[in-house]
């Protein structure tokens, strides 16, 4: 049996595309490990954490501090620091989300980690999760949703 051109050629596609080595990201959204001669070095190819962002408006606890953000927590959208016991930070995102137009779904207080579940203006489901910080004071997250 004789074969078209035009199967020849789709024969060969196939096998280009089965034997190429696709390039895959890891979840940490880090470059390929895979490199050549033309690729540029791994330091300037690693790709930039894309994260949420706060809406404007969000309610933040009066004297908390932002923090430089760490590039390997993708699910973290703000950072602070505050002088104030974790309960204060606790009470005041309990009241201050829903007067802002952020429902919330779940509250969770607790001895060293304190969480409220609440709902972005996207209808996604995020989380401000406050805890001890190094200093003694209270470290504030707000995060995507996690178990």
């Amino acid at each position: 049996m004789q074969r078209s051109p035009i199967w020849s050629v789709v024969l060969l596609s196939v096998l280009v595309v089965g034997c190429s080595s696709p390039e895959v990201s890891s979840p940490s959204g880090a470059a390929s490990q895979a490199t050549s001669a033309s690729s540029p070095p791994a330091e300037a190819s690693a790709s930039v954490v894309e994260r949420q962002t706060l809406p404007s408006g969000f309610p933040i606890l009066s004297g908390a501090v932002a923090m430089v953000m760490p590039a390997d927590d993708p699910g973290l959208i703000g950072l602070w620091e505050s002088d104030q016991v974790g309960s204060a930070a606790y009470d005041f995102y309990a009241e201050a989300l829903p007067v802002a137009g952020y429902p919330i779904v779940g509250v969770y207080p607790g001895g060293d980690v304190a969480l409220i579940r609440f709902r972005a203006p996207s209808g996604d489901i995020w989380q401000v999760v406050a805890h001890g910080a190094v200093d003694g004071g209270t470290t504030i997250e707000v995060r995507l949703d996690r178990p």
